[in-house]
């Protein structure tokens, strides 16, 4: 029991300075938020994450994950340790892309059933997010939350007709498929990533590419 409380406590610790900037008890949060209900809230996300942590020993056979195939999707990513997809899907609307916004971020829970749900706080600023930076000409430089060192490019293709996202896949220039992330181990707020996997088609032979980055 008191292993738990103990974890429960640390949790609770890493969401509030993950929301709030600074780490806080129990006790001094309330105070702080004034709300109860936020507390509880919180509260029960830290015991939800006790629980998942174990998840992440557990491993997918990428050979045997489910395919997207989203309306204008763009790419999508896949991790350990379930066949969750989080999709890219180009945002237009009056087929003139949102320079806003020019890239929805969503869950495909396929053990769920396959429902589309919404990135939550932690992971579309943590890990699953998307930075954009308009370049000019209706391109767009993006930049994933997990791994801003890898520059993507959202550009409009004369060749296919539509927006593509396009990455240096092992030194050639290739339209990104899907990025796959293996995780070793480790928790929610600090997975172990082995490997970060990118897989396109090379922009002139459309012969498949891959390449793995370590972090």
């Amino acid at each position: 029991m008191k292993w738990l409380i103990s974890q429960f406590l640390k949790k609770f610790d890493q969401i509030f300075f993950v929301i709030f900037g600074e780490r806080r008890s129990v006790m001094r949060y309330s105070r702080f938020t004034g709300s109860v209900g936020i507390g509880v809230v919180v509260l029960f996300s830290a015991l939800g994450l006790i629980a998942q942590e174990r998840d992440f020993e557990k491993k997918v056979e990428v050979d045997k994950l489910p395919v997207p195939n989203e309306n204008k999707q763009l790419f999508y990513l896949q991790r350990d340790p379930d066949e969750n997809t989080v999709v890219y899907q180009l945002n237009m609307a009056d087929s003139i892309i949102d320079a806003e916004q020019p890239v929805n971020v969503y869950w495909i829970r396929y053990a769920e059933g396959g429902v589309r749900k919404d990135l939550n706080f932690v992971q579309r600023t943590m890990a699953y997010g998307i930075s954009h930076k308009a370049l000019g000409n209706g391109d767009f430089e993006l930049r994933l939350a997990a791994y801003k060192r890898l520059p993507l490019k959202l550009s409009y293709c004369d060749k296919h007709k539509k927006y593509l996202v396009f990455a240096a896949i092992n030194n050639r220039e290739a339209i990104l498929d899907r990025i796959f992330v293996r995780i070793e181990g480790g928790s929610m707020f600090s997975p172990d990533i082995a490997y970060f996997e990118l897989s396109g088609r090379d922009v002139a032979t459309h012969a498949r590419v891959t390449e793995r980055i370590k972090p």
